[in-house]
């Protein structure tokens, strides 16, 4: 299959490029390579001819020294073009990395656990923060995301797989961990993989992706996707 992939020069995009590249043909697409999600046309042109779209590139977050236009111009108005490039260029399947986030899982938010698809997200959590902006940002932009992908997804424009990924790292050996829930990078690798490669018709389902720890109810993504974290 022909995959492009946002992000593709990041920590989890590239690691994906070097899993793929041997059985698929992969379309590198970031900004490290002028290669701008902002760019509706210049995403349409590199996405014509894909079969799939692997959707990573974000702010990360929380992240000091970005504030709420900079998450929501590349986390949803990136996402909404990333989105309608997809119907214009009859893309069968999105699969976007989401974030734990998106339940408000951040150091001094009062998050719900085990974390599980049924939990409340950010915008419904209610209790005094004592986090970053930059916290509420990021979580804000991965909510507001999710929302955009469900109007293709939902209405069966094209299929639409979220992975709410968990904390990986921003490199091999070095784990980011709260609550004892952390993300091996391999794990996250097989998600994506497993979502890529299912011949299960998902128009709009969205996972919890961590490792198998007592804080997290991975279920879900157990039954449905085949995920057997290492």
């Amino acid at each position: 299959m022909k995959i492009l992939i946002t992000g593709s020069s990041g920590y989890v995009g590239n690691e994906l490029v070097s899993l793929l590249s041997n059985t698929h043909e992969i379309i590198k697409y970031d900004i490290a390579n002028n290669k701008d999600i902002l760019n509706f046309e210049q995403l349409k042109e590199d996405m014509k001819g894909c079969d799939i779209v692997v959707h990573i590139a974000a702010v990360r977050g929380p992240y000091l020294g970005k504030d709420y236009p900079d998450y929501f111009n590349i986390n949803c108005l990136g996402t909404f073009n990333v989105a309608q490039a997809c119907l214009e260029c009859d893309i069968k399947k999105l699969i976007f990395t989401s974030s734990t986030s998106f339940y408000g899982f951040e150091e001094g938010i009062p998050y719900k656990l085990p974390l599980s698809e049924s939990n409340p997200i950010l915008t419904q959590i209610k209790g005094k923060l004592k986090c970053d902006t930059s916290c509420i940002s990021y979580s804000t932009s991965k909510v507001v995301a999710e929302q955009v992908l469900a109007n293709y997804g939902i209405t069966k424009k094209f299929q639409v797989i979220i992975l709410r990924l968990g904390p990986i790292g921003p490199k091999r050996g070095e784990t980011w961990r709260l609550e004892g829930i952390s993300l091996n990078i391999d794990n996250a690798l097989s998600a994506i993989k497993l979502s890529i490669d299912t011949n299960k018709e998902l128009w709009y389902e969205f996972f919890t992706i961590t490792d198998d720890v007592s804080n997290s109810d991975i279920s879900k993504a157990k039954t449905i996707l085949n995920y057997k974290p290492i």
